[in-house]
């Protein structure tokens, strides 16, 4: 397959690779750019070879501002999220599936995990590194990154301090189980490198197209139930324990078992994981890698997991002030807890609740697609 039809050559001559102007994406019907405009951005349509869809993601910005076309639209004021002088939510959806954003990026993120599968695809600016169990991933027009649970990982922007438009989806490994078809099996992606194909790019742009919208009733299950099919293979029901992270007796070492369980319990606790160590008869150094070996993951970082869990949970769903949900978690004092987030999750926990978006769908609508 000739590389021009994805918008520019593969291995072109400058560094991001692409020439100056709008970066086409694999459907080569949709290109996003970011427009300063007195310090702040927002997302326009750019010329394309091809006549764009009507339904391209100007036209969402338009409605949801009641400013007409996207010409219009354009010369008005900003729709997106201001940029200042760090990482930004543009748009966030929690509902059944798990979570969906579009995040503007300009800082590293600490190594971490999640308890969803996990997809990361590139919008625009600066590419992004995504260290995925030792293995580098540059987010970039051609490559996304597909995640497992519980699989440690990082992000860093090639150009550190240039901003980069993300699409980060997490998905809920048992709302992804039930989603499947019996005969199809579970879901699990095979690997971290994830080619951008025209279906995914197509189901990327129609996510990325929801999310921006002002609808009230965002459909978004059956889109992320593609984008997840599009980005896994099929496997038999003897790797569903292995998507789902298994933590049955019969599962694990029951040391580490009570370990995971007064972990999640016990967020507040920052001395918990020398006092589980205690509890089960080992030493610090032993207790880390037993807990490895069977979880994947360091204790440390699953009880970061935990954490940050709890504090997703809580900004969710209630509307305790940052500093009281801060103290909830045993953090001494609400800067580091705003530290401590900004380093998991990309951005300050104000700015998330800003643009947060909750669904609640019936099972039945977040059907299989």
């Amino acid at each position: 397959m000739s590389r021009r039809r994805w918008g520019c050559p593969r291995t072109p001559s400058r560094r991001w690779g692409c020439p100056p102007g709008p970066i086409r994406n694999a459907s080569l019907s949709r290109s996003y750019r970011l427009t300063p405009r007195t310090g702040t951005t927002r997302i326009v349509s750019c010329p394309a070879s091809r006549p764009a869809p009507v339904n391209d993601v100007a036209h969402f910005l338009g409605a949801a501002s009641g400013q007409g076309s996207p010409d219009e639209a354009a010369s008005g004021p900003p729709d997106l999220a201001t940029r200042g002088a760090m990482s930004r939510a543009v748009a966030v959806c929690h509902g059944p599936f798990g979570r969906v954003s579009i995040y503007d990026l300009d800082r590293p993120m600490v190594v971490h995990a999640h308890r969803e599968a996990h997809l990361i695809f590139f919008l625009d600016g600066s590419r992004g590194l995504v260290t995925v169990n030792d293995h580098t991933v540059r987010v970039d027009p051609f490559m996304g990154v597909a995640i497992n649970p519980w699989e440690p990982h990082n992000f860093q922007p090639e150009q550190p301090g240039s901003f980069g438009l993300f699409l980060v989806i997490y998905l809920k490994p048992e709302w992804l189980a039930a989603q499947a078809m019996p005969s199809a099996g579970s879901l699990v992606f095979p690997s971290s490198e994830l080619v951008l194909t025209r279906e995914l790019a197509a189901w990327r742009d129609q996510a990325v197209e929801m999310l921006l919208s002002q609808h009230r009733d965002l459909n978004l299950a059956p889109v992320l139930m593609a984008l997840a099919q599009a980005s896994s293979e099929p496997i038999g029901p003897e790797l569903v324990s292995s998507l789902l992270h298994d933590t049955s007796a019969g599962a694990l070492d029951r040391r580490v078992l009570r370990a995971c369980r007064l972990l999640e319990q016990h967020t507040s606790s920052e001395g918990a994981l020398a006092q589980i160590a205690r509890e089960a008869g080992l030493s610090r150094a032993h207790f880390f890698k037993l807990f490895r070996q069977q979880v994947g993951v360091t204790p440390t970082i699953f009880a970061n997991t935990a954490r940050i869990d709890a504090a997703l949970e809580r900004i969710v769903l209630s509307n305790d002030p940052v500093t009281s949900i801060s103290h909830r978690l045993g953090f001494s004092g609400q800067s580091v807890f705003t530290r401590f987030f900004t380093a998991h999750v990309g951005m300050a926990p104000r700015d998330y609740r800003r643009v947060l978006r909750t669904v609640s769908l019936p099972q039945a609508q977040a059907s299989h697609v």
